[in-house]
């Protein structure tokens, strides 16, 4: 598998973009269509079958572009990366980082958060430590994980995460971390609403930016064309409002947001709401 993986990266973007379009035809037919048709109905209650239809289309184009643009990733040079995710203010990281201050970043399944790693290694001068969930497939996990830290990030497993970070504190400048990943039932969570539904999610989101006595960013990213991505970087909280402020609450604000602008560009295949508080 990991092979294939390899062979398919060096094949150019614009040739698996053909291959995307037509996948994307007919997978809304085999994948998940159940599951995203009830996360969007859930979403916006108030859709009409005519914007749903279009919608649900518009999202599985979306999925099979990043699909194949995460493949690329294995291969892609650091011109093209450059070229194609733009950052509008990532100096307010670095400028951060230069005077030894902590930054924790919360991404989002928004985009192509492959992508928004990647190209974020590029724009620092040490490594970014990045917080993953791994995957049930052995082969697939590896292949992201050598994909994921082919320009120096730090991949950290999930739940050794707490545990890495105290013993490394020190050495650790910046954390990012997909934060709208849905927690386990036996993780520690917190709950908030977020499109109109009660969610789960995983408790350190608080806990960090405590620990590490660092300012709080959210990465909002927005598609501009295909292929092509612009990324910002929205304070949240700095070091002496982390006590005190909501963070998680102000990360699902921002999400949300950013969902309803361009609702076909979030991850509608995963299960996000498999679980209520009650079943816990």
């Amino acid at each position: 598998m990991s092979q294939l993986y390899h062979l398919l990266s060096y094949i150019p973007l614009n040739f698996l973009y053909i291959l995307s379009s037509l996948i994307s035809k007919f997978l809304p037919h085999v994948y998940r269509r159940n599951v995203v048709k009830k996360n969007l109905v859930n979403s916006f209650p108030k859709i009409s079958k005519f914007e749903l239809d279009k919608l649900i289309s518009n999202f599985y184009v979306h999925f099979c572009d990043v699909f194949f643009e995460t493949i690329k990733s294995y291969s892609i040079s650091t011109k093209e990366l450059k070229k194609r995710v733009v950052f509008s203010n990532f100096d307010e990281l670095n400028h951060k980082l230069e005077k030894e201050e902590k930054v924790l970043v919360l991404a989002s399944h928004q985009c192509n958060w492959e992508w928004l790693l990647l190209a974020s290694q590029l724009n620092l001068n040490q490594p970014l430590n990045v917080i993953y969930k791994s995957i049930s497939s052995r082969n697939i996990d590896k292949a992201l994980i050598k994909s994921r830290s082919r320009f120096g990030s730090k991949l950290i497993e999930s739940k050794k995460a707490l545990l890495h970070i105290r013993r490394n504190i020190k050495k650790i400048g910046i954390i990012a971390v997909v934060a709208d990943q849905s927690p386990i039932k036996k993780n520690k969570k917190s709950w908030r609403i977020l499109l109109n539904q009660d969610t789960a999610f995983f408790k350190s989101v608080e806990y960090l930016p405590r620990l590490l006595n660092s300012h709080v960013y959210f990465a909002s990213m927005e598609r501009l064309s295909r292929g092509n991505y612009s990324v910002k970087f929205d304070l949240i909280s700095t070091p002496n409002q982390n006590f005190n402020k909501d963070i998680l609450s102000e990360y699902v604000r921002k999400l949300e947001d950013q969902i309803k602008q361009k609702p076909d560009e979030w991850l509608w295949t995963h299960k996000r709401w498999k679980y209520t508080r009650e079943d816990i």
